[in-house]
């Protein structure tokens, strides 16, 4: 078993995701992580699926109405490559990770799923890593892959495909892991991605 190794693999979305919370509160009592107020939802945009066409409505409707709603801001951004973004913002991480999650399965629960890519948590990073240097503030972000069912850090150092810290991510992957987080197993699965909007 590497370095990797361990926990199970959760069933569903809301049981991976309810794990960034109580990682990110014991990573934040240590020190290590401080969040920040943001988030975001990627997907294929697909306009022939009615919701998604209207989805500035629709999610009007399910993050402000009702007993619950956690009234998170929210912002809509395209990119060039077909992808849609909802960037979420909300000063309460639980709240944040709430409407991630809500966000995503009212995307799936409306013939969505397919286009599902990812769930991004913006966090600030403090210590020492593998080729003992030191990190101070250093933006990172914690990605959940929809397909996976677990996250893993991605650190990009820069714009271009292929600029990453990758031992940060490495110290990240072990912390998070020993912390509760459900981390992605292989390797190879952690997919950079370049451009978040946030």
């Amino acid at each position: 078993m590497g370095i990797f190794g361990g926990n199970k693999t959760p069933k569903n979305d809301w049981s991976a995701m309810s794990t960034v919370i109580k990682a990110e509160a014991k990573l934040q009592a240590l020190g290590e992580i401080t969040p920040s107020r943001r988030a975001g939802v990627i997907y294929r945009n697909d306009e022939s699926n009615s919701f998604q066409r209207d989805i500035k409505i629709e999610l009007n409707d399910v993050l402000y109405s009702g007993e619950g709603s956690t009234k998170t801001a929210f912002e809509i951004e395209d990119d060039d490559r077909g992808m849609r973004w909802i960037v979420l913002e909300d000063g309460n991480f639980s709240d944040l990770v709430s409407t991630v999650y809500t966000v995503g399965n009212a995307i799936g629960m409306n013939d969505g799923a397919d286009g599902l890519l990812a769930a991004v948590f913006e966090l600030y990073f403090t210590g020492t890593v593998e080729d003992n240097t030191y990190r101070s503030g250093l933006r990172t972000y914690w990605i959940y892959r929809y397909d996976r069912k677990a996250f893993y850090p991605f650190v990009p150092t820069g714009e271009n495909e292929g600029e990453r810290d990758r031992p940060a991510e490495a110290r990240l992957g072990q912390d998070l892991r020993k912390h509760g987080l459900a981390v992605e197993k292989s390797l190879t699965e952690w997919m950079g991605l370049w451009g978040i909007p946030f």
